[in-house]
């Protein structure tokens, strides 16, 4: 595999793109910075509904050749400290064989390349402190923590 990758923006009515989000979450889902398990049927059942319904999200995919092999998904927001919308970055992912090879990179310039032309005045994302490939990737591109320690903390209702 050479390291070209195209980026597109996710258009969740096409099966291509809706069957390459479910895979690519329940593999990350899988996985050890993950749940460790699959999604559950219930989940996958309602995601892309769900997210075609959301008017703040936005899907990029990684493709090389013809198959999808990365994919972030984005909400924009909005900075009150900034007084202007924002990206965040809640989901990068990369199939697993195509690690390590530029996916990542391509799928982050790609969304810092559109926030600036739509003058975002940033990018948020989290990360798992545990995640080093992740923090070292994040490093590299120029993401760094912000002035003050932040958790990032949950409040589970009971409808999940």
């Amino acid at each position: 595999m050479n390291n070209s990758f195209g980026v597109v923006i996710a258009d969740l009515y096409k099966k291509e793109h809706s069957s390459a989000l479910l895979r690519l979450l329940d593999e990350y889902a899988r996985g050890n910075t993950g749940s460790g398990k699959p999604l559950s049927g219930r989940i996958k059942s309602k995601l892309v509904a769900g997210l075609k319904h959301q008017p703040t999200a936005r899907i990029y995919m990684a493709k090389h050749d013809s198959a999808i092999v990365g994919l972030a998904v984005c909400f924009t927001g909005y900075s009150t400290f900034s007084a202007a919308p924002l990206i965040n970055i809640h989901d990068l992912i990369v199939t697993k064989k195509s690690r390590n090879k530029g996916v990542a990179s391509a799928l982050l310039e790609y969304i810092a390349c559109e926030a600036m032309a739509k003058k975002f005045c940033k990018i948020t994302l989290e990360v798992r402190l545990d995640n080093n490939t992740a923090l070292e990737l994040y490093h590299k591109q120029g993401f760094g923590f912000s002035g003050s320690p932040m958790y990032f903390m949950t409040k589970p209702l009971g409808r999940v």
